[in-house]
């Protein structure tokens, strides 16, 4: 509620600032001031989860802000009933990583001073989503961010040793750890899935709380997103829904899509955005080319809404080499399509459980994937709603704010 307006010039050549002094009335206060932080909004499953948590952390009637590195948006955000607060443009103020990284720390933090200030008050937490916003939370001085930890930390340090052996690979084990340690040491983290705990465990990294909350799904918005019209094939399809990069192995489900010989046609959906991303692709259409299986692989690219090639498909199979969560196969089964699964770390053998664990088959191979794309085909168990539930956006966002007021309440 606006209760008085002053004026004051900063300059006495520009023009002069308007500033509304705010007090807030009863119900305001009892709604929460919450961020989000994430590197962009271009397509993927980490930036899809961020805009779950706004909407449902909206409809419960809070205060949202999402915060961004780069202003790159890609998803819908038209209408929003959040706030969207780019830090940069590109994210580039300097060719040194290190002052790099101290503007754009300022600068978010002199951004939430001001939303801060606007009305007197202040962030009861923030949810960082992306590696970029981990450090840059730490370095703004955000004590009340929660680290939504979402890949593998195994698989992260294997990525950054590589093939090194003997001293090379002691030094560099020793010094990807220190740096991990650096930034998630001592911090609030909330795990996506209950094998990360076991991992911050066994890499002796001592954070300052640790649990397992799940991530956000709006089940009735997936679904009726999944029935808008789109360009899907009109034919029988089998889908992958990922960004193009090794990680997602789109390379494994070719070779295991060509040995399932599956009459139907296999649709890669994902977009490109980095060099080696590009790369990756040409490398997979030309392996596409290799195994004479071209005219059957779409690759169709990003989509904002991919609910209804989803929905739609005969089958969804992932072949990543490691997730934290995957969104994607979660929102397979909200809309009821079948589904197939390397079972990497972390994630899938807490989604695909029961009768559904036999769909999920070893890192890597594509031998045994295909097996399961055959057999998926040919027989799969009904989608139990119980499978899922524990998924639904309104139960993860009041368990947040529930560890949230428990972490930073006075």
């Amino acid at each position: 509620m606006v209760v008085g307006v002053d004026t004051f010039c900063c300059d006495p050549y520009l023009p002069c600032r308007i500033i509304l002094a705010f007090v807030l009335t009863p119900e305001e206060k009892m709604r929460y001031r919450i961020g989000l932080l994430i590197d962009s909004l271009i397509g993927g499953g980490a930036e899809r989860i961020t805009l779950n948590f706004a909407e449902q952390f909206s409809k419960l009637g809070h205060d949202v802000h999402v915060f961004l590195v780069k202003n790159e948006i890609q998803h819908v955000t038209k209408d929003a009933q959040y706030q969207i607060h780019p830090v940069s443009e590109d994210g580039e103020f300097s060719k040194n990583k290190f002052f790099n990284k101290l503007e754009l720390a300022k600068r978010l933090k002199n951004k939430v001073h001001s939303i801060e200030k606007s009305d007197g008050k202040e962030f009861l937490f923030f949810i960082s989503s992306a590696e970029d916003m981990d450090r840059l939370s730490k370095m703004a001085g955000l004590d009340n961010t929660i680290i939504r930890y979402r890949n593998s930390i195994k698989v992260y340090l294997q990525s950054k040793i590589g093939n090194k052996q003997g001293l090379k690979k002691i030094e560099r084990t020793i010094r990807w750890k220190r740096k991990f340690k650096s930034v998630y040491a001592g911090r609030h983290i909330v795990t996506v899935s209950k094998a990360l705990i076991d991992e911050f465990d066994e890499l002796n990294i001592r954070s300052k709380s640790i649990r397992n909350i799940y991530n956000p799904f709006d089940f009735d918005t997936i679904r009726k997103r999944a029935s808008e019209p789109v360009n899907y094939p009109d034919e029988p399809y089998i889908i992958y829904v990922a960004k193009l990069e090794n990680r997602k192995r789109q390379d494994v489900l070719l070779r295991a899509y060509a040995e399932a010989k599956a009459s139907q046609k296999l649709v890669l959906l994902g977009g490109v955005y980095t060099d080696s991303d590009i790369q990756w692709q040409n490398d997979m259409k030309a392996l596409a080319k290799e195994l004479g299986i071209e005219e059957k692989v779409v690759f169709a690219g990003f989509d904002q809404n991919p609910y209804p090639w989803i929905k739609n498909a005969q089958l969804f199979v992932m072949s990543s080499d490691s997730e934290g969560l995957p969104t994607v196969l979660i929102e397979s089964l909200i809309v009821g399509t079948k589904v197939v699964s390397t079972n990497c770390p972390t994630g899938p053998s807490e989604i695909l459980t029961g009768q559904l664990a036999s769909y999920l088959s070893p890192v890597g191979e594509s031998g045994p994937l295909a097996v399961n794309i055959v057999r998926a085909l040919e027989e799969y168990p009904e989608i139990d709603e119980s499978l899922i539930s524990q998924y639904r956006s309104e139960m993860v966002a009041k368990a947040y704010i529930e560890h949230a007021k428990a972490l930073f309440e006075a």
